[in-house]
């Protein structure tokens, strides 16, 4: 099993699209047991700070470390189009990790025969064994029962599944997976309410910290514990603690404190303009008076 223990930090960290700036100056901690919801407009940045965290992408400025270094994160996007060709089965080992550890361990057990790197060999074999690779296969076809795929579908290809069968197939992935670090991105995307019930309970019941984005409000309501908001204007990630309705609470004070702010703002700039114009008035009329007695 892997340790619940891992946390990531990320520290002044900048993300860009090419020449646009989505992210500035973002510092972020998930420590074990946070469940966090990341929200934004559309095409603020979200996924792809998703994909900085998880490493598949470079940060363009700061970084992002785990404790321990050898923690392993887990990106799972909702994937709307399969893959070519690839069985249910081949799917859960890719999106549980295991198919690359797999393969990390394989080349391993290749080097351990010609070079000796027995330390290699341990730390690739100690990832498999943590990311449930052992006993994929068996825990795969419990799941897929339990979620109502029969176990001849798992030999099947993904795009050969009807939408509701693909869903509880990507589902069965979550189910499966055993990661350090939990990113989701739109998880419960054509999910029906069982399929939400079980990812609710897979989520609440983590030890590993979560980061999810997602634009079901009442999933989010029932299961985060803070939320990371990104301002697409200033290009910033706010953390408010306490849940979605907290957080809910928190931006509604934060909004009318910044109007009443801005309505003293209004006033005292009306009071300073009225001010000016009475100078100025005053000053065109000394200057008649200088100008009628000379």
């Amino acid at each position: 099993m892997s340790s619940p223990l891992a946390t990531l930090t990320a520290r002044d960290l900048t993300v860009a699209a090419g020449p646009r700036l989505l992210l500035g100056g973002v510092d972020l901690v998930l420590a074990p047991g946070a469940r966090l919801g990341l929200v934004g407009p559309n095409g603020s940045g979200k996924t792809t700070l998703l994909r900085v965290l998880a490493g598949l992408r470079a940060a363009d400025g700061g970084r992002v470390r785990l404790s321990p270094p050898t923690a392993s994160v887990g990106y799972l996007p909702q994937e709307p189009a399969p893959r070519p060709g690839e069985t249910v089965r081949a799917m859960l080992a890719r999106r549980t990790g295991v198919a690359e550890a797999s393969a990390a361990l394989d080349a391993a057990t290749t080097a351990l025969g010609t070079d000796g790197d027995a330390d290699g060999y341990a730390a690739a074999l100690d990832r498999w064994m943590a990311l449930g690779g052992a006993d994929l296969d068996s825990r795969a076809a419990a799941v897929a029962d339990d979620l109502g795929l029969a176990a001849r579908l798992l030999d099947r290809p993904v795009a050969a599944l009807s939408g509701g069968q693909a869903a509880r197939a990507q589902l069965a992935a979550l189910l499966l997976a055993r990661f350090d670090v939990f990113l989701l991105d739109e998880p419960t995307n054509d999910l029906d309410l069982d399929g939400l019930d079980r990812l609710e309970r897979f989520v609440l019941g983590l030890a590993a910290p979560v980061a999810v984005v997602s634009h079901d409000r009442a999933f989010l309501e029932r299961t985060i514990t803070a939320v990371a908001e990104i301002d697409d204007h200033a290009h910033t990630l706010t953390r408010y603690e306490g849940g979605w309705l907290a957080y809910l609470d928190e931006r509604a004070l934060a909004r009318e404190h910044a109007e009443q702010g801005y309505r003293v703002y209004q006033d005292q700039r009306s009071a300073l303009v009225e001010r000016a114009r009475t100078q100025r008035q005053w000053a065109t009329r000394g200057a008649r008076v200088a100008k009628a007695s000379g």
